[in-house]
């Protein structure tokens, strides 16, 4: 019989950060969402570069800035940034990020590994749909005819280049 099933993602990390399938689904089962709270919004447009015809090329992305577990007050939290950009050709028309702060409460006994590798991985779809609606209300504002965004489970999240290979 096989142990617990976790996404691709998180088992590529509970191998690398070394806790288990049954460490992580006791933290899944056990974790409360405390708060979700935008904590920083930038918002760009250029209503000179959106010609009525255009044909916006959208750019959008994802990024975890922090995350750690206390063990004292048995929470987990992690600062998530979203990003989405809009060109006419190559001009920028339109942009807008914010980062996003999630709180969870742990269950007692959880390992600090297994707690913010669930935090890092299920506070990012917790906080996406604030962000997918702040844009779309600020896009709005702009009168940019902004599509909507796409779920997370469609939104790529590429690796950075390491360094040696950016420069070859």
């Amino acid at each position: 019989m096989s142990g617990p099933q976790l996404p691709v993602e998180v088992e590529a990390a509970a191998k690398r950060e070394g806790f288990s399938g049954a460490e992580y689904n006791q933290v899944a089962m056990g974790a409360k969402v405390r708060t979700i709270q935008l904590i920083k919004l930038d918002f760009d447009t250029h209503p000179e570069r959106m010609a009525d015809d255009a044909v916006l090329k959208l750019d959008y992305g994802r990024s975890v800035l922090s995350c750690r577990f206390d063990e004292e007050t048995g929470t987990a939290a992690a600062i998530f940034q979203f990003h989405v950009t809009a060109k006419n050709g190559r001009a920028k028309a339109f942009s807008c990020s914010a980062d996003y702060a999630v709180l969870y409460s742990m269950p007692e006994g959880a390992r600090a590994e297994a707690a913010t590798s669930f935090c890092k991985h299920v506070g990012s779809f917790a906080a996406y749909p604030y962000f997918r609606a702040v844009a779309a209300q600020m896009a709005w504002n702009a009168g940019v005819d902004l599509p909507p965004l796409p779920t997370i489970a469609a939104m790529p999240v590429v690796p950075k280049p390491k360094l040696e290979d950016a420069q070859a």
